[in-house]
């Protein structure tokens, strides 16, 4: 096996590789003075099977963007296969472009599908990434090219009952959907902890702008728990919060897996009513959501480097799902701290 990484998430892959217990391969890229990404591979890879690490995202200095990074992927890929690689296989913490999953107004495209025929055009093997938007994504690749959909709920479930249910009756916590295409997830999260279930309904105007935000359900002296997919301007999460605030929440939990944190989401968030914020590593972070006090980061490596390991050797990775296997097999949780 060649492990590579993208630019993207350089801490991300380092943590794999050690997971692994082996080295990123030799791979170098840089750009021309317009732009163009040049790529070269610096081993042997014929016949070797090949595992590419690259959210498709900004990086923590924000000077690229998803484009960028998808391009990326896309000449590494290519490099790859004209080297005459066994297999080529695409680890994408997050996926970018998933939010436009469907046609839900007029002439509208469904960019998370462009960026699967793109990658399936490419003839790659396999693609694994983390809580996707939306399920129907993975219905965008064929057969001869799956998709296996990685979840972060057993982490944030690990989490919820080492440093939130201890403190807390459990009589007094209750999960909060924090809108309707969330609930099931939500529901599953109560279920397991044995609590009450509420949900808020929300009618956005446009993009990242909510207009109507309705709770259903009673929050008044609870301990609230959000799981949600995605956070990006942080607008929408704030907006509940005070809502979940005003209604008589005592404390606000926020867990979310992609982290995005665009424009002044930091500063929204610094003002809101939220308790803690947990997001997971399948993005980068700059030096100032590192030592946040208000967002906690989960190193989730371990379990995209046991979907590797089972991937290539044939073992199930849905068993990973159940709690009492990953608990057994995840020893402690990774809450990363800046270096």
């Amino acid at each position: 096996m060649k492990l590579f990484s993208g630019t993207t998430n350089q801490d991300f892959s380092d943590r794999i590789a050690n997971q692994l217990n082996i080295n990123l391969s030799s791979l170098q890229i840089s750009t021309f003075s317009d732009g163009e990404i040049k790529v070269t591979i610096n081993e042997c890879i014929r016949q070797e099977d090949c595992i590419v690490i690259q959210s498709t995202c900004r990086n923590n200095d924000n000077n690229t963007s998803v484009n960028d990074s998808l391009m990326e992927l896309l000449i590494i890929i290519d490099a790859l296969k004209r080297g005459s690689a066994k297999s080529v296989n695409i680890i994408m913490p997050y996926y970018g472009y998933q939010r436009q999953d469907r046609k839900d107004y007029s002439r509208a495209p469904i960019s998370a599908s462009i960026v699967a025929k793109c990658l399936e055009s490419l003839n790659i093997n396999k693609i694994i990434v983390f809580d996707l938007h939306a399920g129907q994504i993975s219905g965008f690749f064929s057969n001869n090219c799956s998709l296996d959909n990685l979840y972060s709920e057993q982490y944030f479930l690990k989490y919820i009952r080492e440093f939130i249910v201890p403190k807390y009756d459990l009589d007094d916590i209750i999960v909060v959907s924090p809108d309707e295409g969330a609930t099931k997830n939500n529901y599953r999260i109560a279920s397991y902890l044995g609590c009450d279930i509420a949900s808020i309904f929300k009618n956005r105007k446009k993009d990242n702008e909510v207009n109507v935000m309705k709770l259903i359900g009673n929050v008044k002296d609870k301990i609230v728990i959000m799981v949600d997919d995605i956070i990006d301007t942080a607008g929408t999460a704030c907006a509940a919060s005070k809502l979940l605030k005003e209604e008589g929440a005592k404390e606000i939990y926020f867990f979310v897996c992609h982290g995005l944190f665009s424009g002044n989401a930091l500063q929204k968030l610094q003002q809101s009513h939220f308790t803690k914020v947990v997001v997971t590593n399948t993005v980068p972070y700059t030096h100032d959501i590192l030592i946040n006090p208000l967002i906690d980061i989960i190193d989730v490596s371990w379990l995209c480097s046991e979907a590797i390991y089972r991937h290539l050797n044939g073992i199930s990775i849905s068993e990973l799902y159940n709690e009492d296997i990953f608990n057994e097999k995840l020893k402690g949780l990774n809450i990363l701290t800046p270096t």
